[in-house]
């Protein structure tokens, strides 16, 4: 039986998760921090459904705080196998986790002297710059649009999503039981004609999709005003 469940991003924006579960094996796509109005410290630490010492394979859309700043948490929790994403987004990501780190670390330390000062109990980062570097020798890069066998049974192929530079959705073939199952994620989908990025590439078929929504309910003005308004800056 193949089963997906959100570990976030549902009636929300941020915190972007999909656990991917199969008798046999179990794929985290993304693992994204919780940020803005309710985002505690708490809410990051929790795992939900997502039992890291049996998790198989991560796989990223790509690099966005929203996509990947619960990795080291997840990490410290006992995940020690592959995180993958396209070369860029494994770049990009130890950048911004490394940033978080900094920022964790930074924040604890002027709660605390306010909480030495007020006598509280100290309280403790999120994750540290050390929960970081743990995650770095993790991360393995994959090629676009090739197959990649991830876990047993699992495959996925990434192709260009037009979000940021390395974004991807995720074509994934699960094979479990006899039974064979496409997963569409579309990750971030960036519009076409953008400078600098290459148009997201469609996903031909799936028997489920997976699609982020954030401005499905609104339509964008035309690249060309956007351009002009540059211009103008």
């Amino acid at each position: 039986m193949i089963t997906i469940t959100p570990c976030g991003a549902v009636g929300e924006v941020t915190g972007s998760g999909y656990l991917v579960e199969t008798s046999r094996t179990r794929v985290l796509v993304d693992f994204g921090m919780f940020q803005g109005v309710g985002a505690t410290d708490e809410k990051n630490a929790a795992l939900g459904p997502v039992d890291p010492r049996r998790l198989d394979a991560v796989v990223l859309t790509h690099a966005h705080l929203d996509h990947t700043g619960r990795l080291p948490v997840l990490v410290r929790a006992g995940y020690a196998g592959p995180i993958f994403g396209t070369a860029a987004t494994i770049d990009f990501t130890d950048l911004i986790i490394s940033d978080s780190g900094r920022i964790q670390e930074a924040d604890a330390a002027r709660a605390n002297r306010v909480a030495e000062r007020e006598g509280r109990d100290p309280v403790e980062p999120l994750y540290t710059s050390e929960d970081v570097s743990r995650v770095r020798p993790l991360l393995r890069p994959i090629v676009y649009d090739t197959s990649v066998e991830v876990a047993p049974g699992i495959t996925v192929r990434l192709v260009d999503a037009g979000h940021i530079l390395g974004s991807a959705s995720i074509d994934m073939t699960v094979v479990d039981g006899g039974v064979t199952r496409t997963i569409a994620f579309s990750g971030d989908v960036g519009p076409p004609g953008v400078p600098f990025l290459r148009d997201p590439v469609p996903l031909e078929r799936a028997d489920v999709v997976l699609l982020e929504s954030t401005y499905g309910d609104r339509d964008h003005r035309p690249l060309t005003e956007t351009v002009a308004e540059f211009r103008e800056v």
